[in-house]
Parts: structure tokens; sequence; C-alpha cells
């Protein structure tokens, strides 16, 4: 019963992202996203042209992290996928003091429609 009460806690205050999303709304209020055998943490900082987020990532194929950085203004909406990393793209999108950063499968959405 104990540890049910601990994984239900952890699952109500844990910000790992559970369907390859995170919502960023505070500075510096880090999340990790799991995507496609890729593991990446993210956080937000303010930044005099904007807010600029900082993602750190591992793939399956690399053992050494690779850093990105971004400068994201207000209602910027930025898609791309990363070396090493072919079945998945990134969604970073800025709405007012929130970012959002989603994994996804772009040929798995092709063959679904």
């Amino acid at each position: 019963m104990n540890k049910l009460l601990t994984a239900a806690a952890f699952a109500l205050t844990s910000t790992a992202a559970l369907a390859g999303t995170v919502t960023l709304d505070a500075p510096a209020a880090g999340a990790t996203l799991h995507e496609a055998g890729i593991d990446m943490s993210l956080y937000w900082t303010e930044a005099e042209a904007g807010y600029e987020l900082v993602a750190t990532y591992v793939t399956e194929d690399t053992a050494e992290p690779a850093r990105l950085v971004m400068l994201l203004q207000e209602g910027d909406n930025v898609t791309f996928g990363l070396p090493d990393a072919r079945d998945v793209t990134f969604k970073f999108i800025r709405t007012n003091d929130v970012v959002v950063v989603a994994g996804y499968n772009p040929a798995a959405e092709l063959v679904g429609n």
C-alpha cells in the first residue's frame, strides 16, 4: 500500500512526459522527454530577445550528450529532426509564457492519414 501511494504521488508531481510531450511554464523549471530512443532534458530561461530553450539529449546511437540551444519568441513554432535520430521529429512551440516540446514519428503520421 505504501508503494502504491508513493507511486501515485510521484506520478502527480513528475515532469517527465508520458506521451512524448512536455510543457514548460516557468523559467528554469526542467523536464525530461523520452521519445523513440532519445532521452532529452529541457529548460528555458528569459533572454533579452525571447526565451532561450536548452535541450541536452542522447540517442541510442550516441554515448556523448549533445546540446541544442534556440531562441524562441512569442508565437514561434519550429519543427526539425536531430542527427542520429531518423525516426522522430520534434516541435518546439512558444505561446505566451509557455514552451511546449513534442516528439513524433512523421512516418507513422503519414501512414495514419
